[in-house]
């Protein structure tokens, strides 16, 4: 991207597709829990957690463009790991949980925004924005962590109270409302673990594939210059 457009012009536009995306999120999110039939049971689920996430990440990362003009490795590391949480959003909602509730008013459009338009500008932001970078693979069990973490208190939660955000973390109830078991539970977060680690390795070496095309460009450029 850098080639297309002149350093200052791409620093502006990605600062201004930072400023959208940190906007909507900032509008979305607390629009999505207020207009919720049951706020309490809205702000327990994993889109809104991420979307969140998501939010702080490009607010904070707004403000480093605005001062430094450069992000350091944490920031990428912490967009990199954006862009997993969206997908896994996208694709878990799309297939598996949108036939599962209706929305009405307002929540159509935080809906829209929160389960697609978000995500879709996070991987275009990931495209043409931001640097690729050499990563090693055991980074993909610090990206792991807010998963993880997510899983395990609404599973502690659920002991306690009998609420789960989502049926396929209930092991008390049949589908549509459980699946049946804490082995059918088991099974499903070991699903969803290794849709994240497909996720982190995929990333990683798309990362490797366009550092190696770039190097081998420029070794290219110099040979025929000499």
């Amino acid at each position: 991207m850098s080639g297309i457009f002149p350093k200052e012009r791409l620093l502006y536009t990605k600062f201004l597709f930072h400023s959208l995306i940190a906007v909507i999120g900032l509008i979305s999110v607390p629009l999505h829990i207020i207009f919720s039939p049951d706020p309490s049971v809205s702000m327990t689920k994993f889109t809104i957690h991420s979307n969140v996430i998501v939010t702080i990440i490009f607010t904070i990362s707004l403000f480093v463009l605005f001062v430094k003009k450069k992000e350091n490795h944490m920031m990428d590391l912490c967009k990199n790991a954006a862009l997993i949480y969206m997908i896994v959003v996208l694709s878990t909602y799309h297939f598996i949980l949108s036939s599962g509730g209706e929305y009405g008013g307002i929540r159509t459009i935080t809906n829209f925004t929160l389960h697609y338009l978000i995500p879709i500008l996070v991987l275009l932001n990931w495209i043409f924005f931001e640097e690729k970078k050499w990563y090693r693979y055991k980074i993909i069990f610090y990206w792991l962590a807010f998963p993880i973490l997510y899983g395990a208190i609404s599973l502690i939660r659920g002991m306690y109270d009998g609420f789960y955000p989502y049926f396929f973390l209930n092991p008390n109830g049949h589908f549509p409302d459980g699946v049946g078991s804490y082995a059918n539970v088991a099974l499903i977060i070991v699903g969803f673990t290794l849709v994240y680690c497909m996720l982190g390795f995929l990333l990683i070496l798309i990362n490797r594939v366009i550092l190696r095309f770039k190097h081998a460009k420029y070794i290219k450029s110099n040979k025929k210059v000499i």
